[in-house]
């Protein structure tokens, strides 16, 4: 104590003071950078739970006698047809122009724009049918963008003896435009005559698909779907079916697979074209319905998704067939509207008056596809007979419809971690055990350090040799594998009871390395014996094929890369941390517990199974909740041994996706807040939320096993 002077005792206070409060501050930076990182994960997903905005903007003045408008791509100004046969450009800063459209005899008496916006179809005052190629270009005048309209004639066709034009459509090479008559519809297209459908009633709505190949019918009393390929052009009927009520509205969602109906009851039939219960048949089936109030006018389907306008005598509101969405009303909708549609990058609405008004409304939808039940439900996508769970983010058109349901990853990630987890805790476990209780201490020195350094193997690595080297021989040696999950079990058990039945004299005079090579003779006895009788069991039992058997008795096709390969490659990264965890856990049990079981009596496995197992329990537990933690977590194994395949399947012979391998693949793509980022984001909170509960679990699991069993190391 002499050497204690008051002065290095101040010394050293000031020291464990400023130690103190290092660690005080790291655990504290830790503990702010987790719920920093918390926070930003839900400010980040927070905008999936909004349902949009729609904001009046200023107005523009429009023709006499508007027919029709349609607006920029940059929504300066708003194009409008008048009956005079002029499109008018009804800048919003005043400076408009106008093109006319020569040869055409005003005052006109009807117009149609396409779906894509490319084609217009008149009547004129000599009762004419005319289509018009129709675009906006944009120029540049002193620094200044100027967008101005142009039209190239197409068509010109004597319209006596046809009725209201309905659609016009196809490519701008050969565009088709289909007309009412007494007993259905006429259909131009090119010099060809004009071939008529007779559905028994005049049709009252239509629609073309964008390449020209697809008409929709309906009628009074049913809708029909005709194509239109062929140089001979004799539409064939695809399918019909019948309608309850006369439809009043009609339009073509964008992808050309799903066809609006609107009815005077209010309601909005989605009708899409899916396979007949015979092979090779078509049918038209509903696979939506939206309600609302009051009557059908319109409906407008957005250029860029899903979405699509109802226009109602009351006003008009959007609605998304993916999600099944219906509810954001515009604001001051006029009751004299004409006709209403989306701006061509989807990011506002117009309205054209009687009265000569374009009213605009700024839209702000960002997420429509994404909700709740999208993410979480089964949802029936176009193309689909029934509800299913899909993740198929992209596409390869821009009329693709995501699909962004979170469960086939959800069920991914835990059918990963679970097959690891169903090999490596046993092993694990068992090694930690067998090192700790019943291995020499030279063999303890070694064994150890080399399974902790399995850790330091990069998991890139492994996934590497699982899609390249196990995923190959697993395939050609699967019964065998099999077998031997069912073999190795039941030769350990015989082994054990060999052994017990042999001479007490015999078993005292074998060293402990003796009964290690025993123990490694008989494994590798085993694995050879199941190796040679794996051919005959799988001529025997599967026909010689186990691959073709599955798929024709349990259609269940075996992927290359697997849950089974996953299993063993995700497990060989997890089985140095359960074993870390584990030999620890048995570590601290007290040599003298073990010791007074031994000497009371008791055999070493006897010892070890009463006594050294239920001490070490809680942390046995907590060594496979981090397992288990680590296997949710993985990334480039998952990535790589099972082909990143999203399908939600049950069985270990197909392949999956996991939550951490679909974020590493995809953010780096995403566009920052697109719907994709935002829900990528959402399954990274998700994911974080699992460790966390996972982990506190583990906690309080293993407090009360430390509790329950804290007295036999009392």
């Amino acid at each position: 104590m002499g050497n204690f002077t008051p002065s290095r005792l101040r010394r050293v206070r000031l020291v464990d003071r400023l130690v103190a409060g290092g660690i005080t501050a790291g655990g504290s930076l830790v503990l702010l950078a987790v719920a920093f990182l918390m926070v930003f994960l839900f400010a980040q997903t927070l905008p999936l739970l909004g349902g949009g905005t729609a904001r009046p903007q200023s107005s523009a003045t429009a023709p006499d006698a508007p027919l029709l408008a349609f607006e920029d791509d940059f929504r300066e100004g708003v194009i409008v047809l008048g009956a005079d046969g002029v499109l008018h450009s009804a800048r919003l800063d005043g400076a408009g122009r106008t093109v006319p459209l020569e040869g055409a005899r005003p005052p006109l008496r009807e117009a149609v724009l396409d779906a894509a916006g490319r084609l217009l179809a008149i009547r004129d005052a000599a009762d004419e049918v005319q289509v018009w190629a129709v675009r906006v270009k944009v120029g540049w005048e002193s620094g200044e963008r100027r967008l101005e309209p142009t039209a190239r004639p197409l068509l010109r066709r004597v319209g006596a003896g046809l009725g209201r034009l309905l659609a016009a459509g196809g490519d701008v090479d050969a565009p088709v435009v289909v007309a009412a008559t007494a007993s259905g519809a006429a259909v131009l297209r090119g010099s060809a005559d004009a071939v008529e459908i007779r559905l028994g009633t005049p049709a009252a709505v239509a629609a073309i698909s964008r390449d020209g190949r697809e008409l929709w019918l309906g009628a009074a009393r049913d809708l029909s779907v005709f194509r239109l390929d062929g140089e001979a052009f004799s539409p064939a009927l695809v399918a019909a079916v019948p309608l309850r009520r006369p439809p009043t509205a009609g339009a073509l969602l964008l992808g050309d697979t799903t066809m609006l109906l609107g009815d005077a009851g209010g309601e909005v039939t989605a009708w899409q074209v899916v396979a007949g219960a015979v092979a090779g048949t078509r049918m038209l089936d509903a696979a939506a319905v939206f309600t609302g109030n009051g009557p059908v006018v319109a409906l407008a389907p957005s250029p860029r998704d899903k979405t699509f306008l109802v226009r109602r005598p009351g006003g008009a509101e959007l609605a998304h067939l993916t999600s099944r969405r219906v509810g954001l009303e515009l604001p001051s909708f006029p009751a004299d509207a004409v006709q209403a549609g989306f701006s061509p990058r989807r990011d506002g609405v117009f309205a054209l008056t009687a009265a000569r008004v374009v009213h605009r409304w700024r839209l702000e939808v960002p997420h429509p596809e994404a909700t709740a039940g999208t993410l979480f439900l089964p949802v029936r996508y176009e193309g689909f007979t029934e509800p299913e769970f899909v993740w198929q983010s992209t596409g390869g058109s821009g009329s693709f419809e995501p699909k962004l349901s979170l469960v086939p990853l959800v069920v991914g990630t835990f059918k990963g971690a679970l097959y690891a987890l169903l090999f490596s805790a046993p092993c694990a476990l068992a090694a930690a055990l067998y090192l700790s209780q019943f291995a020499p201490s030279r063999l303890r020195t070694v064994a150890k350090p080399a399974i902790e350094l399995m850790a330091a193997l990069p998991s890139v690595v492994v996934g590497f040799l699982a899609a390249l080297l196990l995923a190959p021989v697993l395939e050609r040696h699967v019964v065998g594998v099999l077998t031997a999950f069912v073999v190795l079990p039941l030769g350990v058990i015989a082994a054990a009871a060999a052994w017990e039945q042999a001479p007490l004299a015999w078993r005292r005079r074998l060293r402990p390395r003796g009964e290690l090579l025993l123990v490694v003779g008989a494994l590798a006895a085993t694995l050879a014996t199941v190796a040679a009788v794996a051919p005959t069991v799988e001529r025997v039992l599967f026909a010689g094929d186990f691959s073709a058997w599955l798929l024709a008795s349990a259609g269940v096709t075996y992927d290359q890369r697997n849950a089974v390969v996953v299993g063993f490659a995700l497990g060989f990264a997890v089985i140095p941390i359960i074993f870390t965890l584990a030999e620890d856990a048995f570590s601290n049990v007290p040599p003298s517990l073990v010791s007074a079981s031994l000497a009371l009596g008791a055999t070493r496995w006897q010892a070890a199974r009463t006594v050294a197992i239920p001490a070490a329990s809680p942390g046995l537990f907590a060594a496979v909740m981090t397992g288990l933690g680590r296997a949710v977590g993985e990334t480039m194994i998952v990535l790589m041994a099972t082909g990143n395949t999203p399908i939600l399947s049950l069985s270990p012979f197909d392949g999956m996706r996991t939550m951490a391998a679909s974020i590493a693949v995809e953010l780096p793509e995403a566009a920052f807040g697109d719907t994709l980022y935002r829900v990528l984001i959402l399954t990274a909170l998700m994911l974080f939320a699992m460790t966390f509960v996972i982990n506190t679990a583990a906690v309080l699991i293993s407090t009360r096993l430390r509790k329950r069993f804290g007295r036999l190391a009392a």
